[in-house]
């Protein structure tokens, strides 16, 4: 399966990477870098991410077919965890205030009621991810810089097991249906993941490095990269701006 690669560490060569506690690092960055990851869905201290992750854990054991999917599941997880607490503690060391926020985006509300859904919160969720973090590599902020290999490696393995899993569901006819119909919900939820095209902020990480590309470049490429390995499965994927709600 294609993957996007991490761009490696390179900085420009007027970019400075700032360490934790760095009295030099820029007011905009630091607020920009607080209110990126304050957003970001992966963050222990948030105790709304911890239900969200005690959530996906039941679904998951209830819902896995096999021990050897629930063994995988439990390292995806696993892997959750440690994601919110590297979140925790870069935030802190930026001083910044609690997160105490429910989660915004609304694939992470989309209800996984059987294994299908399973496969596509993985497939296509955790894919995601892959995207928004791919950059994170070359932010000039040290802290976040050192932990985006591991991050980007953890996505990949996530994006890995929900299409094996979406693979499994459509190897018989009424699993495909399935598939078929739930891509409907699916789908746009995923876009609508990467945030509005017309942010103002999206524009600003990109300004400072935080991001190689804006919301609406982000979400046209995963589009691009995706929707083949969807379509191969026998999946009609809909239309990018169908039952879309940001554009």
């Amino acid at each position: 399966m294609t993957q996007p690669e991490l761009l490696e560490s390179r900085p420009e060569p007027h970019q400075r990477v700032y360490e934790a506690g760095d009295p030099d690092l820029p007011e905009e960055l630091r607020t920009l870098l607080i209110r990126m990851l304050s957003n970001h869905l992966e963050n222990s201290a948030n105790p709304y991410y911890m239900d969200l992750v005690a959530d996906l854990w039941r679904k998951g054991m209830e819902l896995a077919p096999d021990e050897g999917t629930k063994v995988a599941y439990a390292r995806v997880m696993a892997q959750e965890v440690e994601h919110g607490a590297l979140t925790a503690r870069i935030l802190a060391s930026l001083d910044a205030p609690p997160v105490n926020q429910p989660i915004k985006q609304y694939f992470f509300h989309v209800p996984i009621d059987t294994f299908c859904d399973m496969a596509y919160f993985n497939g296509l969720g955790d894919r995601v991810g892959i995207y928004i973090g791919e950059t994170w590599a070359q932010v000039p902020y040290a802290p976040l810089r050192n932990a985006a290999p591991k991050l980007h490696k953890d996505e990949l393995f996530h994006t890995t097991f929900g299409m094996k899993n979406l693979r499994t569901v459509c190897s018989t006819p009424e699993g495909l249906a399935e598939a078929n119909e739930k891509i409907k919900k699916w789908w746009p939820a995923a876009l609508d993941t990467f945030g509005r095209s017309d942010s103002t902020f999206s524009q600003e990480y990109v300004r400072w490095g935080i991001r190689n590309e804006d919301n609406e470049a982000l979400r046209r490429r995963y589009s691009a990269d995706t929707r083949p390995l969807i379509e191969e499965l026998g999946i009609t994927v809909p239309d990018d701006l169908d039952n879309r709600r940001y554009l």
